[in-house]
């Protein structure tokens, strides 16, 4: 009689060494295709202050120029080890940005419908150029990602039972949408392809609002900086990038706040012994 595969959930442990994994694998990818990316967000953040994951972080962040974003969104192939889910490879997907998945896990987030299936992965932002009015272009981007944030829920969640059964009629009303929205956050970030910008960032998923608007000479080089097993880019701006999305970032947040602001589980299949 076959035996059946079982369901283990992940350790922090065990997700973080997944993650390193996809983490080596896009490294060795974009190094053979001359893709240039780099560290971001708390993973930028992490490789400054401890050479690592921070303490409470939970995943893995990168930024690839939208030139090159492109090129691999075209050219990368899936393999069993490896998926790439983005708006453009996948229309079911709800993301305005692209995630490289492992395939043998399976990432379940509380209440999100994500469109399709996801596994263990690391983010993949594309790095694009702000509008002239870039504080309007981010305030338009952040009332498109809470929109979307709300319309991703599979059911509303309130106390009070009138406004739960108003936003469970929203969610079914908004939901058709999404796919559409998605498309609009990606032509939104996508159009101001100029040769010589002075301002770039994250548009498409810019969760740090205004923050995210930063000088190209941010990015006008790389550098490198160590994260958990080996020496990985980082913009040659990095401390203004920092200081930007997190002010003082020497100091560590109170223990209240030291906590992972994802929710979400981790399992892998495994055979049975």
């Amino acid at each position: 009689m076959k035996k059946l595969p079982i369901k283990y959930e992940l350790s922090l442990e065990e997700l973080r060494r997944r993650e390193l994994a996809i983490l080596r694998h896009f490294r060795d990818y974009c190094r053979r295709e001359n893709i240039t990316w780099c560290l971001a967000n708390g993973s930028l953040l992490g490789a400054v202050k401890y050479g690592g994951f921070i303490p409470w972080d939970d995943d893995i962040d990168v930024l690839v120029p939208r030139a090159d974003y492109d090129r691999l969104i075209a050219r990368y192939r899936d393999s069993r080890e490896f998926r790439l889910l983005s708006p453009e490879r996948e229309k079911r997907y709800r993301y305005p940005f692209a995630k490289l998945c492992d395939r043998s896990t399976e990432k379940v987030e509380e209440n999100l419908d994500n469109g399709v299936a996801l596994g263990v992965d690391i983010d993949i932002f594309p790095l694009d150029a702000w509008d002239a009015d870039a504080e309007k272009q981010a305030d338009r981007m952040g009332r498109y990602i809470r929109r979307l944030q709300f319309w991703k829920c599979r059911r509303a969640i309130s106390k009070n039972p009138v406004k739960r059964a108003m936003k469970n009629v929203l969610l079914f009303l908004g939901r058709p949408f999404v796919p559409l929205l998605v498309r609009r956050m990606t032509v939104q970030a996508r159009k101001n392809r100029i040769s010589d910008p002075a301002l770039l960032g994250c548009v498409t998923w810019c969760v740090y609002g205004r923050r995210e608007i930063l000088p190209a000479s941010v990015f006008s080089g790389y550098d490198t900086k160590w994260f958990e097993d080996g020496e990985y880019p980082v913009p040659v701006g990095w401390d203004a990038y920092l200081r930007s999305l997190y002010g003082d970032y020497a100091q560590d947040p109170p223990p209240e706040r030291q906590v992972s602001h994802h929710r979400f589980r981790a399992f892998v299949w495994e055979d049975a012994p």
